[in-house]
Order: structure tokens, then sequence, then C-alpha cells
């Protein structure tokens, strides 16, 4: 009994082994791609120039005047976000206008069902734009968080792939 049970033990070892390879773990752990390794990455994603202008009358949330960026490995491959939350006493359609001409103007293309024409009330829950940022993909995110709150981010993975809205 004991030697079926020590037998399976290992197959199933095996197994998991085997799928944490496959699915790039052992891969990326290689590659050197982890969140202690991210500064770089970090400091291209933050920069002031990376992100268009909030649109007139909108103003840094309380308690969010700062830029907050994390690193993030909770789904398996690491990503960034740098995020910044604003008040905004205009509409919502103004907000995702103003966002699809600065997007435009600063080299992001429409990404996601809705990004690039749905009006504000038909857009999805997030407007999203890709832009390939130093030689790696990287995705601005326009996310409504109640009717006159909003939060932008710019997200980007640290294994090169490119990041889904």
């Amino acid at each position: 009994m004991s030697l079926t049970v020590s037998v399976v033990a290992v197959l199933c070892a095996g197994e998991l082994g085997a799928a944490y390879f496959l699915g790039g773990g052992l891969f990326l752990d290689r590659m050197g791609v982890s969140c202690e390794k991210s500064g770089k990455r970090m400091a291209q994603v933050s920069s002031a120039s990376v992100v268009p202008p909030p649109p007139a009358g909108a103003a840094l949330l309380e308690g969010h005047e700062e830029a907050g960026g994390e690193c993030m490995e909770d789904s398996g491959a690491p990503w960034l976000a740098i995020d910044r939350y604003y008040r905004f006493n205009g509409g919502r359609e103004a907000v995702v206008i103003h966002y699809r001409q600065a997007a435009e103007k600063s080299g992001w293309m429409p990404s996601g069902p809705g990004s690039a024409e749905a009006s504000a009330s038909e857009a999805p829950f997030d407007v999203c734009f890709d832009k390939d940022l130093a030689g790696a993909p990287a995705l601005l995110r326009l996310r409504f968080e109640s009717t006159r709150t909003f939060l932008m981010s710019v997200e980007s993975s640290l294994d090169g792939e490119p990041m889904e809205c």
C-alpha cells in the first residue's frame, strides 16, 4: 500500500513539475523576469512623457496626488501598473473624447472592443490603447470608477507579452 502511495506521489509531483515548466515557470525564472528586477521598466512606464495629460478641469483625487506604481506577480507573469486617479466634474463623454485624441497624438492605438469608436455611454468598462514603449508593449487604460472619478493607468508585462484590455 505505501509503495503504491509513494509511486502515485512521485508521478503527481512529476506532472506538477512538467506543468510548471511547460507553463513557463522555469523559463521565466531562468530569464530573470521578476518584480525584483523591474526598476528599469518601471522608470520607462512611469515617465511623465508616457501618459497623456488629463482633460482640463480634472484634478488628482485626494489621497492619490502621486502616481502609484507597483509590480505584481499574482497571475504568474509579472507586470507593472502606474495608476493615476482623477476627479472630474464634466461628463464621461468628455473624458473619453479627450483621451482618444490625446492618446492618438502620443502614438497610442485603440485596443480592445469599443476603445476606438463607441460613445462613452456605449464604451466598455475599460477604454484601452496600445503602444510600443522602449521596445516592449504597453497598455494605456482608462477606467471609470464612478460618475466623477476615473483611473488612468499604464501597464506593461515584464515578459514582453502584450497586456489585454
